[in-house]
This record gives structure tokens, C-alpha cells and sequence, in this order.
């Protein structure tokens, strides 16, 4: 299992961060975005998309669906992606967390009614969230901020080739998906209902976030693009030190800056 880790990862790490480590460092100094004009112009689209729609539903969601409810998604949500992180937990070299996120699954998905109530972690069984884009990060031996070049996809908003990468490999390692594609159901249909409620529900969370950070600075785009790099870094720093605590979750949670 660790002679696969190391060379999945190693594979992966290679397509993620090909273009940045071929120029040199792109570190915390400076994001690297050679494509920013296209960037830039994915940028105005997503934000046309925002404020006609998405800002609207989310402020709509926030403050004429109960709390009890909107945690209640949350807890499904969080519920739906907890066999992604175990994934990622493994490759991580975290066999026992991976065990704890599952058994979390288990409790939830069971004693929690669908997920619905997040029973786990009255019995002790703290959450985590991991993705692949992390787990390239954590093991990939250079400095987080380096994600190779900056990217702003249709649609979700701030990445990097690293984290693109991660989008796309836990989408097909998923077993949501895959079970539902297996099952001859309309995974199209589950899927845009997933990502959907995913989009409100964070952007419900971001509200405030945004808009203090778009008013206070001269560049909104430049300003979201360190935000975004920095907060992915630390990220990665604190599961490179294991340090990442319940705290620190719920913390970058309330910040929301990024996915």
C-alpha cells in the first residue's frame, strides 16, 4: 500500500505541478498566473453569475431557511463527501483517521437518519475534510504555496493546476458517483442537485467574507487569488505538522474563501 501510494502520488504530483517546477519556484512571493487575461475574463463571468444569481439564492437561503435546517445540508453534504476524505486520508499515510472519517460515515449515515444529524460527533468522532488537491500538496516536496499556475474555473472560482488535478481525481474516485453511474440512475441530475446545494450553502457561509473583501481592495481579483493561494497553503502546512484541529477547521469553515 505505500509502494502504491508513493506512486499514484508521485504520478499525479508530476501532471499537477509540471508547469510550475519547470520555471522555477512559484512560491508565496508571487502567484504565478500566466493566463491571467482568460483568467480575468472566467473571473467576470463567474461574478455576473453571482450577483444575477447565485448571490441572491444564497441570501434568499440564509435568511428565510431555518438554522436547524441549513445544518442539517450541511451535515448531509459533509456526510456524502466523507468517503472522498478517507480516500485521501490513506494516501495521506493516515490509515487511522481514514477509519475514524469512515466510521463517521457509518454512524451518520445510519444512527444520523441519511446524515442529516451529525451524531458522530457527539460520540467523539471529530470531522475532517481532505481532498486530492491536498493530498498532492502534503506529500509533493515543495513549498505548499506552489501549486504550479494559477487557474479560475467555470463556474467554482479560484484553483490552481495542483488543485484542478484533485477536483478531477476525487470526482472519479467518488463512490457516489460511481454508484450511481453504475446503477444506470441520472448521476447528471444527482450531481448538478449536489453541487448546487454544495454552491448555496457556501456562498450562504461566504457572504460577509466577499464582500469585505472585495470592498476593501483594489483588485478583487488579485485580492481573492492571494486569499485563495494562502489559505490552500496553510492548509497544506497545517496536515503536513498534523496539527490541524477541530479549532482550525470550523475556523478556515467561517472564512470560507475558498471551496
Amino acid at each position: 500500500m505505500h509502494r502504491l501510494r508513493r506512486s499514484v502520488v508521485a504520478a499525479v504530483a508530476a501532471v499537477a505541478l509540471a508547469g510550475g517546477c519547470s520555471t522555477g519556484d512559484t512560491g508565496a512571493a508571487e502567484v504565478w498566473d500566466p493566463i491571467e487575461t482568460p483568467n480575468r475574463f472566467i473571473f467576470s463571468i463567474n461574478q455576473a453569475v453571482d450577483i444575477i444569481a447565485l448571490r441572491p439564492l444564497a441570501v434568499i437561503y440564509r435568511d428565510w431557511v431555518p438554522e436547524p435546517a441549513q445544518k442539517s445540508v450541511r451535515n448531509v453534504l459533509d456526510n456524502l463527501g466523507e468517503p472522498v476524505t478517507a480516500i485521501n486520508e490513506v494516501f495521506q499515510g493516515d490509515p487511522n483517521r481514514a477509519a475514524t472519517t469512515m466510521a463517521r460515515f457509518l454512524v451518520n449515515s445510519t444512527v444520523g437518519v441519511a446524515g442529516l444529524f451529525d451524531v458522530a460527533t457527539r460520540l467523539g468522532l471529530e470531522r475532517t475534510k481532505e481532498d486530492a488537491g491536498k493530498t498532492i500538496g502534503v506529500l509533493a516536496k515543495v513549498e505548499p504555496e506552489n501549486g504550479g499556475f494559477y487557474l479560475v474555473l467555470p463556474g467554482i472560482g479560484p484553483s490552481n493546476a495542483r488543485d484542478a488535478t484533485g477536483l478531477m481525481i476525487d470526482y472519479l474516485v467518488d463512490p457516489f458517483r460511481i454508484l450511481t453511474f453504475n446503477l444506470a440512475m441520472d448521476w447528471t441530475a444527482y450531481q448538478a442537485a449536489r453541487y448546487g446545494m454544495n454552491a448555496i450553502d457556501y456562498r450562504s457561509r461566504t457572504i460577509f467574507a466577499l464582500d469585505d473583501l472585495e470592498k476593501n481592495s483594489v483588485d478583487y481579483y488579485a485580492a481573492l487569488r492571494s486569499a485563495y493561494t494562502q489559505n490552500r497553503a496553510d492548509q497544506i502546512r497545517l496536515r503536513r505538522e498534523k496539527t490541524d484541529t477541530k479549532s482550525e477547521l470550523e475556523r478556515r469553515d467561517n472564512l470560507a474563501l475558498v471551496r
